[in-house]
């Protein structure tokens, strides 16, 4: 789809109106051409009546003009909110795996830099409408004033095109390898600021990042200076198309064809007349064509997000059958296997049998890439298994009833994120909220006002406390914990284990941990030991170490 096509299908009954708007603009240029003209050339028998049609050519075109304009950046606007709209439902029904393999950083160039590309071009396009009207009206104007010299503009305009598109095709490439430059620029960049604390203590490692990024905006510049040079060239190619058009006028028109003085400004003053919108064809050229190559990438990025979506229904429209309660969640030979892009090894779990039972405290234990928290994601419905099953009180987990499954769980991974507002939690009691927090020791750090707490930029250690908080306002029967207490003091890293956990347990809730401190592991029920992938060992803890709790939960 190229935008014109964009502004087509948006515009559905419209259409008409724009193309009409954009003809008579056209017609009122060519008119006050024609009245200019006119005057000029007998000024003694201008008069007021050529004087009123000059005003009224000049006010339509301001009125059609404007409703051009206009009309055609709402429509693009409009197309844009509905694209953005559509890739976030699209976003929102992908599974995890496919997020992770399209890349935040393509998503966000698609949805900003190109939209922004797309946006811009709306007064571009309104101004291509016009200008092909008004050089329609003007080659008009010079076949009336004479045939032969318009057969003459003809074939120079028609050689000029066929040059020009030539060039084209190349201009695509360019722009192609623009944007997947600009993408690795992005991430090289992202990758710096996300890990400026490791470049600031590895020197080398600083001077290679750099050189990487500057090898990647070398690239960028390259590609893009190339378009640009395409872009000129084409410019300048009118500016001589112009110069031979007027050259073949005034030199070559008179050798062979009579032709009066009169007939000869006319001619001229057509040609410069309907060069302001050549210009504006061939300048704006690029802009159409930036934008065309800006939304294929975004409807590539929508293939990618349709390949990659659920078959269920969106999540608000799914009626699952555990209503936010469940008493068992068997695994029977789960497996999960990713399989990365460029032939990398892929990584499996499985398979794995567990039975989880309601009230239970299970900790999840395992050396740095046993697959725990790749289980956990398994087992939570954000990886879709690649074998076995999933059954939450013997009712089969699959894509159609996954939203409600997970609907069990609140989860706090090593990689989590603090939304800025309170999403999904209505009718928060702030005073619930404040206790939490004071509960927390972040009572003095953050406060919550309109659904939002108003500082996040904390600790490591205090973000995760706050995003605690957020697990206990929702009040999911099963809390995932995916090395929570590894950023803790040791203060809270005991009220955790000894606190926190036991009070959860008390309420009924699932606990499933994953944790590495094994002197707390009598705090649990069940210590499940992973080794590459598979379940090694389930231990039953058995204890006489009373564990301490508060009287009442934490909430």
């Amino acid at each position: 789809m190229t935008i014109i096509e964009l502004v087509t299908a948006e515009a559905a009954g419209e259409r008409r109106t724009i193309l009409v708007a954009a003809t008579l603009a056209g017609a009122a240029n060519t008119l006050i051409l024609a009245l200019v003209n006119i005057a000029a050339t007998e000024p003694k028998t201008a008069g007021l009546r050529l004087f009123v049609m000059f005003g009224l050519a000049v006010l339509l075109y301001i009125v059609t003009a404007r409703r051009t304009y206009n009309r055609t950046t709402q429509l693009i606007e409009t197309a844009l909110h509905r694209i953005r709209t559509r890739i976030i439902i699209k976003i929102e029904r992908t599974d995890l795996q496919g997020m992770e393999r399209i890349g935040t950083s393509e998503i966000m160039d698609r949805i900003t830099e190109n939209t922004s590309v797309i946006s811009d071009s709306a007064g571009v396009i309104a101004n291509l409408l016009q200008s092909v009207a008004i050089i329609a009206f003007a080659t008009v104007y010079l076949a009336w004033r004479s045939l032969p010299a318009f057969a003459l503009m003809a074939l120079l305009v028609m050689a000029g095109v066929v040059l020009f598109l030539s060039k084209q095709a190349l201009v695509g490439e360019y722009l192609q390898r623009s944007g997947q430059e600009r993408l690795t620029f992005f991430d090289l960049v992202t990758d710096l600021l996300r890990g400026f604390k490791e470049a600031k203590y590895n020197q080398r490692r600083a001077r290679e990042i750099r050189h990487d990024i500057a090898q990647s905006s070398a690239s960028l510049r390259e590609a893009t200076t190339e378009a640009n040079h395409i872009f000129n060239d084409n410019i300048i190619f009118a500016s001589c198309i112009l110069f031979a058009m007027l050259g073949a006028l005034v030199f070559v028109l008179p050798l062979h064809v009579e032709t009066d003085g009169t007939t000869l400004a006319a001619l001229v003053s057509g040609v410069l007349f309907a060069w302001g919108p050549l210009g504006a064809l061939v300048g704006g050229f690029p802009a159409y064509l930036r934008s065309n190559h800006a939304l294929t990438q975004v409807q590539a990025l929508e293939e990618k997000l349709d390949a990659n979506a659920r078959a269920a229904t969106p999540a608000e429209e799914v009626e699952g059958p555990w209503q936010g309660r469940f008493t068992t969640i068997e695994a029977r030979d789960l497996e999960y296997q990713y399989i990365p892009e460029g032939g990398a090894r892929p990584f499996r779990i499985g398979p794995v049998n567990l039975t989880v039972a309601a009230g239970e405290v299970i900790f999840v234990v395992g050396g740095n890439g046993s697959g725990k928290s790749t289980f956990l994601k398994a087992f939570t419905g954000l990886y879709e298994p690649t074998a076995g099953e999933l059954r939450a009180d013997g009712v089969l987990v699959q894509p159609e009833n996954a939203a409600s499954y997970r609907g069990l769980f609140s989860a706090i991974y090593s990689d989590f994120h603090l939304f800025a507002k309170l999403y999904g939690l209505l009718d928060v009691d702030p005073a619930a909220v404040q206790r939490l927090l004071a509960e927390m020791q972040l009572d003095d750090k953050t406060a919550y006002k309109d659904r939002r707490f108003t500082k996040r930029n904390l600790s490591t250690g205090q973000r995760k406390r706050l995003a605690m908080v957020v697990a206990l306002l929702e009040d999911r029967p099963i809390h995932i914990f995916d090395e929570w207490a590894a950023d803790q003091d040791p203060e809270f890293r005991k009220r955790f284990y000894e606190e926190l956990v036991p009070a959860l347990k008390r309420q009924g809730k699932t606990v499933i941990a994953v944790s590495h401190d094994d002197r707390y592991y009598r705090c649990a029920d069940r210590v499940v030991t992973m080794e590459y992938g598979r379940i090694r060992s389930v231990e039953h803890v058995t204890t006489d170490t009373p564990v301490q709790g508060t009287a009442e939960p934490l909430a």
